[in-house]
């Protein structure tokens, strides 16, 4: 008698949710090249998760529908020839489906939704071949909205403000809560390089913030040499750092060149840590960085101040980092941008670095001389892989510092 009251209530409980669930998704089906997902409602913004998920042959690109439930004559797996290999679709969990495109390679995705409740996924050369036995019968789902979009994604990169980036959830994991010293380089009367209105101070802010931003949502303790326009010192900026205790210190900038015939050619990530360097590209970036500080001192003052570096293992530490840290921002950039160049990393007298009690580095996220890069650089979804490889690599070394400290 018990147990027949609690499957009834059971019964009840499950039907209550179906009947009560914020919006049906009622059908699944593909039409040139498009994912169509027809729902009893529009969705809002909020109700979206999109995530990727990189693997060595498939790309599983993963979106979960918060509030939805899955109509019963949904088709459950789609098979497509193309790029795409399937389509599958799911209840994940109670008023939550997920959807999951298998690709055989990464690509661009988008997805918008019109004003009639149809959510489109763009599939690239895809044509569905089969189903499985929950195969929807209609031929195509008919589209007579007008053209106008409510809300749209695109990860790529020519699509200026609207661009956001799908991406695997991410944890630091990591045993202990570090303090990180984030630097934006310049700021205030110093402008940093400049190029047809657009100041290196500006930029690498923006960066700088994204970079915090995704430390603190991991858990980091993290600080700013800055969080507005206005001019700190060189030598400020690291007895912020070492004031704070910082664990590590990461000052941002970007690059230039002066020599017009070299403004297309100069490109690429550089990452820097201190040393002295005979390295004549090293020499001029760090000479470039450091002219503020160095302005009016003459050649003994500069000799002293270019020589006060730290020695023994600080620069291993730091060396290490810049590794780590180059090598995620690469990845991520690469994934989605073509002609990244790896500008390598490299030991430079950087003054800013000088005198820093944790491992400290410079990163030179591009060329601001450089008009494609430029333009990559202003584009928020290029800002956002390279914060986001930035944080991957803080990360990465910080992991292997405590497999050694164990």
């Amino acid at each position: 008698m018990v147990s027949r009251f609690f499957f009834i209530i059971i019964i009840f409980i499950s039907l209550f949710n179906t009947i009560n669930a914020s919006c049906i998704l009622k059908k699944v089906n593909v039409v040139n090249s498009k994912l169509q997902l027809e729902f009893s409602k529009s969705l809002k913004k909020s109700q979206i998760r999109a995530s990727a998920i990189k693997g060595t042959k498939l790309t599983r690109y993963v979106f979960d529908f918060k509030n939805v439930k899955l109509g019963r004559k949904v088709k459950n797996v789609l098979k497509l020839k193309g790029d795409v290999k399937s389509v599958r679709v799911a209840q994940n969990r109670v008023n939550l489906v997920r959807l999951v495109i298998d690709s055989k390679k990464p690509y661009s995705i988008r997805y918008y939704q019109k004003i009639k409740p149809i959510f489109y996924i763009e599939l690239p050369n895809s044509k569905l071949i089969s189903s499985n036995k929950k195969l929807n019968t209609d031929k195509k789902i008919v589209d007579k909205t007008s053209p106008k979009e409510l809300f749209s994604f695109v990860s790529k990169e020519s699509v200026g403000n609207a661009a956001k980036i799908i991406e695997t959830p991410y944890s630091a994991n990591l045993k202990h809560r570090y303090t990180i010293m984030v630097d934006a380089g310049h700021g205030g009367k110093d402008s940093g390089t400049y190029w047809h209105g657009y100041k290196e101070k500006n930029l690498v802010l923006s960066i700088a913030k994204k970079v915090v931003n995704r430390l603190k949502n991991l858990g980091f303790n993290v600080k700013m040499t800055r969080h507005d326009d206005r001019f700190i010192s060189l030598g400020g900026r690291i007895r912020k750092a070492n004031r704070a205790k910082a664990d590590l210190f990461i000052s941002i900038h970007a690059n230039s060149i002066s020599n017009k015939k070299r403004v297309n050619i100069a490109k690429g990530i550089e990452t820097y840590f201190l040393q002295t360097t005979r390295n004549a590209r090293a020499k001029r970036v760090a000479a470039k960085e450091n002219r503020e500080i160095l302005k009016g001192k003459d050649s003994a003052t500069k000799r002293v101040l270019l020589n006060a570096v730290f020695t023994g293992p600080k620069i291993a530490l730091s060396n290490r980092l810049a590794i780590d840290v180059q090598k995620h921002m690469l990845a991520n950039l690469r994934a989605h941008f073509r002609g990244v160049k790896d500008g390598g990393v490299r030991g430079a007298p950087f003054y800013v670095l000088v005198g820093a009690e944790m491992p400290a580095i410079l990163i030179e996220v591009g060329y601001l001389s450089n008009p494609k890069e430029r333009a990559k650089l202003y584009s928020p979804l290029y800002q956002k892989l390279q914060a986001k490889g930035i944080v991957e690599g803080i990360v990465s070394y910080l992991k292997i510092r405590e497999r050694e400290m164990e």
